[in-house]
């Protein structure tokens, strides 16, 4: 008995030691959906599916725009949110920590560290709640591709990026980080639509801006969809009027020429 309050230190330090090992996006505890109750089934979702992505166990997460977000362990399906979450999914995320973010149409981004969720919205800071993808960059910021303003989340904070003339955006279709750690999106201005460029200067200015490469190619301008960088570093996006390179000073247009290999 007399060692009894030894014992009890002991397992104090044990608990505290233990517990600094591990590894999750620091969040605010507001906005927490309950515990999951998941579905296991044999078959997987029966409407639209939006996205799909292998995590780093091998598992396959499903986002389905009616159905839920859905597990497949190689055996079986196993619905997430069906007992939760009523959003229209589209699009999944696995952080650096192995933590799963899924974006939705209509109820902004659901945090799920495998227990429970978290919602963040526009009630906290996000620019709209609908969400099409979600990107983490080198720094381990995350980028939301919303049908609002250009926005990241730093772990504790949001920022709105704006157009370089101070204006918003009315939505933002792709998003990706390039080999220097530039992000860019397409987004649409008050002036058509932009290929977007955010370098190191407008992501740390105070109020940051956005470096916007445009074309004169009216129609280029309209609608831009998908966004990729070539291993030259070239930019290569597809527009309503076929695909185009941005290779740092110009724009070239594919649809009447042949590509270069």
């Amino acid at each position: 008995m007399k060692y009894a309050h030894l014992y009890s230190l002991l397992l104090m330090f044990i608990f505290c030691y233990s517990s600094k090992g591990q590894t999750r996006t620091d969040l605010p505890v507001r906005n927490t959906k309950p515990e999951t109750k998941d579905v296991v089934t044999s078959y997987g979702p029966n409407t639209m599916v939006r996205n799909i992505k292998l995590d780093r166990k091998g598992n396959i997460w499903i986002a389905a725009s009616n159905g839920g977000v859905f597990r497949y362990d190689g055996k079986s399906f196993t619905n997430i949110t069906s007992k939760v979450i009523s959003a229209r999914f589209w699009n999944v995320l696995e952080d650096r920590h192995g933590n799963l973010w899924f974006a939705s149409t209509d109820s902004g981004v659901y945090f799920y560290h495998g227990k429970s969720f978290r919602n963040f919205t526009t009630k906290v800071g996000l620019s709209n709640n609908d969400v099409t993808t979600i990107i983490e960059d080198k720094t381990g910021k995350f980028w939301f591709d919303t049908r609002g303003n250009a926005c990241s989340y730093d772990g504790k904070t949001f920022t709105i990026f704006k157009n370089k003339d101070g204006k918003t955006f009315n939505n933002v279709w792709s998003i990706i980080e390039d080999k220097k750690g530039n992000i860019w999106t397409s987004s649409q201005t008050s002036n058509g639509w932009a290929l977007s460029r955010y370098d190191e200067k407008s992501l740390t200015n105070e109020k940051p801006t956005v470096a916007e490469i445009r074309s004169e190619d009216e129609v280029t301008r309209r609608m831009i969809f998908g966004i990729s960088e070539a291993s030259d570093g070239s930019i290569w996006f597809g527009a309503l009027n076929g695909v185009h390179r941005y290779d740092g000073n110009t724009i070239t247009d594919f649809k009447d020429k042949e590509v270069q290999k």
